[in-house]
């Protein structure tokens, strides 16, 4: 492992990441508009390129990480990317409103909160969704199948900004100097704190109100990455293609929205405070079925590198 190289290129991921992130998050909480709000995720978005280019600075190989899509046995790979979020999201679902059934809903009332925060009149809305046929069921039914099928593809194109960084240089490079498990360990934290200005300042992920804020979030959310970062690494292990982690990446980031459409609009206040539980998959509980398929996974992948 070249240690200098390694620290360079985490050095410049966050001094890049970080210092967009303090700027747009102190923008946002100033700004409670729709404006702060565009400002902000216009400005996260610009930050998931900051590995690439970090390692770009840094001579990581960037051409070296497999960039030409390579279908041949990796179709599996693909379902896998796009279905397994959502279906362990799903799963999360069932965890954390078997606990808290009462923030549960299929009426869409959340969505129409979301809708109400952006400028647009609700009951307008509704009828225009009346006037072609459909209702708060059918669109979060729709929502649903747009989030498995068209989401992964359209958010991969951000994710690989990362994913070339994290999963194309630093963990390769972690690995030769610490082994595969110490790599995730290592990997996962280093990734969860490109995220830790904008959940401080601005409340990202799990908001300002939740229990144990502001330290719990950063430690679940650390545990998490890990989790996910396992995944991804395997992943691209096996495919050699680093499009297939930025789609699973891409999957993740889309059924984390999914809990908006099944959430009671009358219990926000309790939802705010239990944010750091679920109902998203990097919530405590809901993101069990994560971490048991992370520790499911890496175990295999390690005892297959025994044989």
């Amino acid at each position: 492992m070249d240690k200098k190289k390694v620290l360079k290129y985490i050095g410049l991921t966050y001094l890049f990441s970080w210092t967009i992130q303090v700027i747009v998050s102190i923008f946002v909480v100033k700004n409670d508009s729709k404006l702060g709000l565009s400002v902000f995720q216009g400005g996260l978005a610009i930050c998931m390129f900051a590995p690439m280019i970090a390692t770009l600075i840094v001579n990581g190989n960037l051409k070296g990480m497999g960039w030409k899509p390579k279908f041949k046995g990796n179709i599996k790979w693909i379902f896998f990317s796009m279905l397994i979020p959502a279906v362990f999201t799903i799963l999360g679902f069932v965890c954390f409103f078997a606990i808290y059934p009462e923030l549960f809903s299929m009426d869409g009332s959340y969505l129409l909160k979301q809708i109400e925060a952006t400028g647009l009149n609700t009951d307008e809305f509704q009828k225009s969704l009346g006037m072609i046929n459909m209702d708060m069921k059918k669109l979060i039914i729709i929502s649903l199948i747009q989030i498995i099928v068209e989401a992964p593809f359209v958010n991969m194109f951000l994710a690989i900004g990362e994913e070339a960084g994290w999963r194309g240089f630093l963990y390769p490079e972690l690995k030769k100097g610490f082994g595969r498990v110490k790599t995730w360990l290592i990997g996962g934290l280093i990734w969860a704190a490109f995220h830790f200005p904008c959940m401080f300042i601005a409340g990202y992920e799990y908001g300002t109100k939740y229990m144990g804020a502001p330290i719990l979030g950063p430690v679940v959310f650390t545990i998490f990455c890990i989790a996910i970062g396992i995944l991804m690494e395997i992943i691209y292990d096996k495919t050699q293609c680093i499009w297939y982690p930025a789609l699973l990446h891409g999957s993740i980031n889309g059924a984390a929205t999914m809990y908006q459409l099944v959430i009671n609009a009358n219990e926000t206040d309790k939802l705010e405070k239990l944010m750091i539980l679920g109902p998203a998959p990097n919530g405590a509980i809901a993101g069990i079925p994560f971490l048991i398929l992370a520790i499911v996974m890496g175990i295999i992948a390690l005892r297959s590198r025994e044989d």
